[in-house]
């Protein structure tokens, strides 16, 4: 499933990669930042910094 982030006027696509696949659905599973694919092409940093907006937002999202 692709998923999309808006990075200022940039929109980064990306997908979660876990195993199996139905875990990113899964109350208990415990998603990492290596689970973050990002399918533009970027560079290394913006990639860290982008993947960790991501997580964060994620986790955020999760706890509510």
């Amino acid at each position: 499933m692709k998923h999309y982030y808006v990075n200022g006027k940039e929109i980064i696509e990306y997908k979660l990669v876990t195993e199996p696949l139905e875990a990113m659905y899964w109350s208990t599973y415990r998603l990492k930042k290596k689970h973050i694919k990002i399918s533009n092409k970027i560079s290394r940093p913006l990639a860290t910094q982008i993947k960790q907006e991501i997580y964060d937002d994620i986790k955020q999202t999760e706890t509510k």
